[in-house]
């Protein structure tokens, strides 16, 4: 009989931790809660639940990004199979792209959490949870990175993104789909890995400030301009390919021109970013000509974190957003 799989189960606070209080769902409980009983555990698989932090998602900053991400670390070197995060849903997709930023998956790493709390009726955390060790227990999975286990689909970091607020389907990965899913106890993948790593070539504690900037009708470049003095980089939430108004479009050259980065990325959640369509002020080609970079099929929020990251461990951003064909 094959040795049982050993697996790292993380808890870093959300949704699927808290019981209630006086004041609303807030408190919450140990990663010992959320492991599941002996009788309750899929074959074959050794369940060692930590702590490493208690917290919404909402309040997570990239300090404790680096701190979970050096707790997934610590569970590989170890020797783990595979490891297990539990997370709040609201940043969940940017806390698995940091990962994907920061780990090394030498074991499979998944990041899971849930939609209703442990008191309500019809909790999805322990099916989640269940799917999550399942998932992390197979080797296959390292290949893809770190993954998002949901509802029993699987989902690259890089793709996924919750897509309802309330819904326990919340998340999917507009751009392609999920990768597998999980049935029966059993992983079944249906898509290969990434063609491309997102894993940084080296890595350091978050060290730079980096903001997003949304574009929207008649938003100008004011508000960029009253805080670029204090800013390492800028990403912008720009309008479909990759277009921003003229006004806003001088602030964001500007700030190029300083030498200090611009991403553009698309506030549109699926769809690739254009490169010589359209021509004029705020236009792909105005931006790409003035030295900004573009990062297709990434969300604001992720290419944030690629951007605040790499810069924190001096990778130039012509490197963090290669120039496509």
């Amino acid at each position: 009989m094959p040795a049982a799989r050993s697996i790292g189960l993380l808890a870093a606070g959300g949704t699927i931790s808290v019981v209630p209080s006086t004041s609303g769902a807030r408190e919450h409980s140990g990663a010992d809660a959320l492991a599941p009983t002996a009788s309750a555990l899929p074959d074959g698989i050794d369940v060692h639940p930590r702590d490493v932090l208690r917290r919404s998602s909402r309040a997570m900053g990239l300090d404790d990004l680096w701190t979970l991400a050096e707790a997934v670390r610590a569970e590989i070197a170890a020797g783990r199979d595979g490891v297990v995060v539990t997370h709040g849903t609201d940043t969940l997709e940017e806390t698995a792209y940091a990962l994907a930023l920061l780990v090394e998956t030498t074991a499979p790493v998944v990041v899971t959490g849930a939609m209703r709390a442990p008191h309500l009726a019809g909790p999805d955390g322990p099916a989640n949870v269940r799917a999550a060790l399942v998932a992390a227990a197979q080797p296959a999975l390292a290949a893809y990175g770190p993954v998002v286990v949901f509802a029993d689909e699987v989902h690259v970091a890089r793709l996924v993104t919750k897509a309802h607020s309330t819904r326990v389907a919340a998340f999917a990965s507009p751009a392609a789909g999920p990768v597998g899913s999980v049935v029966e106890d059993r992983l079944e993948l249906l898509l290969g890995p990434p063609p491309v790593p997102d894993r940084l070539p080296r890595t350091a504690a978050p060290a730079r400030r980096v903001t997003i900037v949304p574009a929207a009708t008649g938003v100008d470049g004011a508000l960029v301009d009253a805080v670029a003095a204090e800013l390492d980089g800028v990403v912008v939430a720009a309008l479909g390919g990759g277009h921003v108004s003229p006004a806003l479009g001088e602030s964001l050259v500007r700030i190029a021109g300083s030498g200090r980065p611009v991403v553009v990325t698309s506030r549109c959640p699926d769809g690739a970013l254009l490169s010589r369509t359209y021509g004029g002020a705020g236009s792909e080609i105005e931006l790409r000509e003035a030295g900004l970079h573009f990062a297709p099929y990434l969300t604001p929020p992720k290419a944030r974190l690629r951007l605040a990251f790499g810069l924190s461990a001096a990778i130039p951003a012509d490197e963090l957003f290669p120039a496509g064909p």
